[in-house]
């Protein structure tokens, strides 16, 4: 099971739609604490990818082709929940009227 800060560093990913520094993914995702900890669970679990580039290192963060699917998910989850709701029919219009 992913956890809130997980599905955020997911997510946060997926917006930046290219690979993203860990210091850049912090600051996207909103997370300031053990966000190393995060990353290394994610890339048990096949969701992300982590490679250094250049000097001075920097650790690199890429979605996976499953992590992809993944966020993408997450995605369409977060868009259905900002949607506002259509208004329910009120419980007398589907019985046929009143006492």
């Amino acid at each position: 099971m992913l956890g809130i800060a997980h599905q955020r560093i997911l997510l946060a990913l997926f917006k930046e739609g290219k690979p993203t520094h860990v210091r850049k993914l912090m600051e996207v995702a909103g997370i300031q604490y053990n966000i190393r900890y995060h990353i290394e669970v994610l890339q048990r679990l096949d969701l992300v990818d982590v490679k250094e580039d250049g000097y001075p290192r920097r650790k690199v963060i890429t979605l996976t082709e499953k992590g992809m699917r993944v966020a993408k998910l997450l995605y369409e989850i977060e868009s259905l929940l900002k949607r506002p709701c259509a208004t329910p029919p009120t419980p007398c219009s589907s019985r046929g009227g009143g006492p």
